[in-house]
């Protein structure tokens, strides 16, 4: 077993933060990249949306996004997720009347390449979900999506046999572990994505 990972602090002032134009969007929005998998196809980032964000536009895309909301909320296609929730987003969702309260930061998984933005909806669109982030918390396998989303309260020194990304919402805190390897020590509820 390898020495336990490092749990990333969502808050602190050393995030490496740069500018990401969302498409379709008037203002860039604040990115850091967390972590990307050029052979998965997946990148995990946490946005910050500028005050009075918002996206007009009308369209799709063909990655996937999940996301867990850590301040504020993002309403799309008439489905509101704020804290305590998380998005899933499938490929080619429609994506439509975009906008977020001020203040709004999120943690987001993407599955597949990025950009591609089309104008309009897709004869095969994908679906949109809202999801309570409890203990019950579950997104088994799906098309266009990498792995799996659950969540539970116990796993500090956790060891998992694939490789998993924990975010801890409460203690607002992140972490890529390797299969194999122990969970940071962080207490509270903790949402896994596994690879």
């Amino acid at each position: 077993m390898t020495d336990q990972p490092t749990a990333v602090d969502l808050d602190s002032a050393d995030l490496a933060w740069g500018e990401h134009q969302i498409a379709g969007a008037e203002k860039p929005a604040g990115i850091v990249m967390l972590r990307a998998n050029p052979e998965q196809g997946t990148r995990t980032v946490i946005v910050r949306f500028p005050d009075g964000w918002t996206r007009d536009a009308v369209g799709h895309q063909p990655a996937g996004e999940e996301m867990v909301v850590l301040d504020g909320a993002l309403s799309i296609s008439g489905l509101t997720c704020g804290a305590g929730q998380a998005l899933v987003v499938e490929p080619k969702a429609t994506r439509a009347a975009t906008s977020t309260l001020d203040g709004t930061r999120a943690v987001v998984w993407f599955s597949g390449a990025g950009g591609g933005w089309a104008d309009g909806e897709a004869a095969d669109a994908g679906s949109t979900e809202l999801l309570t982030v409890d203990a019950a918390l579950s997104r088994g396998p799906r098309d266009g999506l990498v792995g799996s989303l659950a969540a539970r309260d116990d796993v500090a020194g956790a060891v998992f046999g694939t490789d998993v990304e924990i975010v801890w919402p409460g203690a607002r805190r992140w972490a890529f572990v390797p299969a194999g390897t122990a969970t940071p020590d962080v207490t509270g509820l903790a949402i896994i994505h596994t690879f």
